[in-house]
């Protein structure tokens, strides 16, 4: 299937809902507690982080003679001022104020001006289709209350700079279940519990009909689970990044994801991919092109790609143009329950030339709890550190 440049919402200029990259073969650094972590835990996290701000390193470094990438996160997602309220005992016809709130989230969404923020308070909203227009605009909870975002949501071009944060977002009962979708410059996904109870792909950024390729977005603290139809349909991702310039994919958990947990196709530039536990996906990373279009320029560094069940940690698959500056490198991986024929170099595809594979250490990361998610690396992890990881985070949704 061609790609010709158009959004991912399966409308014109020929690009269909949802793409699988074909596949000529079958086919991070840092984690951190669920938000329910222990009293241990935080006491060993503020001592990691103690010796990280004197300058110390722990762990071991890699053969490269770079520094080990620093790894962030935070305990929660960081209480907002609001503008707005929505809650679901109250009126659409309200004025928005703490007291007398609006009661949709579409109501509250259409009511933000430029740079205002919306707050939602405890509870589930429901919608078959939020879309975000107003520039700058902020969609958070109240406090620490736990906001469950149930539908297809949107970020239109006009949303440039908006930042959606502390959520539970759940696309399964939209129109389409594929999202957020991400279509406008700098908007920032932080945070957030992102799934789709395994019916699409979840996070997507790409180009809106002729709309240019939205830059600087950015996916930070989330955990992106169980997104993608069973069996796979080899379309469904936990983060996709269509057609995009500078993205930055940083310090989440991405995991359980059908196909691929980061799929970088086809036509992602300059993107960064760092510091994010990407576990248990059908596969790890690609690096993707079509016949007409390349990913290019895209910085994997400082991540654990581990136990893809399907195919290869990371791997290319560039049919078309030759891709160039992709580098793979200083990343901990560990093919622990790959086929015999993807768990050579920790699962990565060495013969691949549309990337550059460097310095990384192949390892098993021995995570806390991986069963119960909890990718917290144990002390006796030999995976590259510089400080203790933070944790994804958010208010209170589970």
């Amino acid at each position: 299937m061609p790609f010709i440049g158009a959004s991912i919402d399966g409308e014109p200029e020929g690009f269909g809902g949802k793409v699988a990259v074909s596949q000529n073969r079958p086919m991070g650094w840092r984690t951190g507690l669920p938000c329910t972590g222990s009293g241990a835990s935080r006491a060993r996290r503020l001592a990691w982080l103690a010796l990280g701000a004197a300058g110390l390193a722990l762990g071991c470094g890699g053969a490269d003679d770079q520094s080990s990438p620093h790894l962030a996160g935070v305990d929660r997602t960081t209480h907002v001022a609001c503008d707005l309220y929505a809650a679901t005992g109250g009126s659409d016809s309200a004025p928005g104020s703490r007291s007398r709130p609006l009661r949709t989230a579409q109501r509250l969404v259409a009511a933000l001006d430029r740079g205002q923020t919306g707050c939602f308070r405890d509870g589930t909203f429901t919608f078959s289709l939020l879309e975000l227009s107003t520039p700058s605009v902020t969609l958070a909870p109240y406090q620490d209350e736990a906001v469950t975002l149930e539908g297809e949501l949107k970020v239109l071009p006009d949303g440039v700079g908006s930042t959606i944060q502390g959520l539970k977002l759940n696309g399964a009962s939209g129109d389409n279940q594929i999202g957020p979708r991400i279509y406008a410059h700098d908007v920032t996904l932080r945070d957030n519990e992102i799934t789709n109870d395994h019916t699409s792909i979840c996070v997507s950024v790409g180009r809106y009909y002729s709309s240019p390729p939205p830059r600087g977005v950015v996916i930070e603290r989330n955990r992106i689970h169980d997104c993608g139809e069973l069996p796979s349909t080899n379309m469904d991702h936990g983060v996709y990044i269509v057609e995009a310039r500078d993205t930055v994919i940083r310090d989440n958990w991405i995991y359980g994801n059908t196909d691929r947990g980061v799929q970088l196709y086809p036509d992602a530039h300059g993107s960064t991919v760092t510091g994010n536990v990407i576990d248990s996906n059908g596969e790890g990373i690609v690096f993707g092109g079509t016949a007409l279009n390349v990913s290019s320029d895209n910085l994997v560094t400082g991540n654990v790609v581990s136990n893809s069940t399907r195919g290869w940690n990371v791997y290319s698959n560039t049919p078309g143009p030759p891709a160039s500056g992709n580098v793979l490198r200083r990343n901990c991986l560990w093919a622990g329950d790959a086929a015999p024929d993807f768990d050579s170099d920790g699962g990565v595809e060495t013969s691949s030339p549309a990337f550059t594979s460097r310095a990384n250490r192949v390892v098993d990361p021995l995570y806390v709890d991986r069963d119960d998610h909890d990718y917290t690396l144990s002390p006796e992890s030999k995976c590259p550190l510089t400080r203790e990881p933070g944790f994804p985070a958010l208010n209170g949704a589970s």
